[in-house]
């Protein structure tokens, strides 16, 4: 049914799930990214890998029962795109038991949507790409939902290609001293992040989530083409599938590569939340669409 180019195995469908989910809980014991009481926001958008999250985590936490999970999803305010997405959620985790679904919006937090910045060309005028303000604000969004919901760690669905593509962008920007992706870290003011599925390429969260009847979307972000990842996502998909394994490899290098920054962490003189500057990125954007700051609380 599935053939893993990179290893040479050729697995029937149940072997496929069986060596997918244990690969995510090795991810997760290799790193140290849970603990065994953990309130766990998990980051659903409603897509198939953080459905595919959704589900694996569920099923690996049922043998941790002084844990629990929390499924948050942020609404950007992207039209068409992201109400499909969240019908998704919404109709999936309703078939769950104790899984419980927090929701907040762009609008509710930031006062507007994502269409409206655009559409009113704030974001052109404020010379950001609306996948730059998307990014920022939503992680903002998913910190002040996770305390909210009083979780402990904030699991996102980032696969192996988003982990690359962030460090090679990272690497062209001359920025590799920050640490390790998905690994989790302690910081007094946020909600540590994790990344279970960092070890697991794209293309087999997709056969994962086709196997499991995991719904697929129909609509692609209207904003996607504008952003850098974009570029880079399709360079490293063609690369890996004429050298398989390559994703591996680069995980590796740049891991190697990263030298943690030293510089100690303040607070945002708007917000309160650490920062490396004095003004934190998710203030200073929404400073640039002449918009109030909102504090993580």
């Amino acid at each position: 049914m599935y053939f893993r180019a990179y290893s040479g195995e050729r697995l029937c469908s149940k072997c496929f799930t069986k060596t997918f989910e244990k690969r995510v809980a090795r991810t997760v014991a290799k790193y140290d990214m849970l603990k065994y009481n953990d309130r766990i926001a998990i980051a659903v958008s409603g897509g198939k890998d953080s459905l595919a999250l959704l589900r694996v985590l569920a099923k690996i936490e049922d043998r941790f029962p002084a844990s629990s999970i929390v499924a948050v999803t942020v609404d950007e305010g992207i039209s068409v795109y992201r109400d499909e997405a969240i019908k998704h959620a919404e109709d999936f985790i309703s078939k769950m038991d104790d899984v419980e679904h927090v929701k907040v919006s762009f609008k509710e937090l930031f006062g507007f949507t994502l269409d409206d910045v655009v559409k009113n060309g704030i974001v052109d005028r404020a010379g950001v790409k609306p996948c730059t303000v998307c990014g920022i604000l939503r992680r903002r969004a998913l910190d002040i939902v996770a305390k909210r919901a009083g979780a402990t760690v904030i699991a996102t669905a980032h696969t192996l290609d988003d982990v690359v593509q962030t460090y090679f962008m990272n690497m062209l920007r001359g920025d590799i001293d920050k640490q390790p992706f998905g690994i989790r870290t302690e910081l007094d003011g946020l909600v540590p992040r994790v990344a279970p599925f960092k070890l697991t390429p794209e293309n087999e969260v997709v056969m994962y989530a086709y196997l499991h009847r995991i719904p697929f979307q129909s609509h692609v972000c209207p904003y996607a083409r504008t952003s850098m990842r974009d570029m880079i996502r399709n360079f490293l998909t063609e690369y890996e599938e004429n050298y398989p394994g390559t994703l591996y490899t680069a995980l590796t290098s740049f891991e190697k590569l990263i030298k943690p920054s030293s510089m100690l962490l303040q607070k945002c003189e708007v917000c309160g939340a650490p920062t490396g500057r004095k003004i934190c990125r998710a203030c200073e954007i929404l400073g640039c669409l002449d918009v109030e700051e909102v504090p993580i609380k």
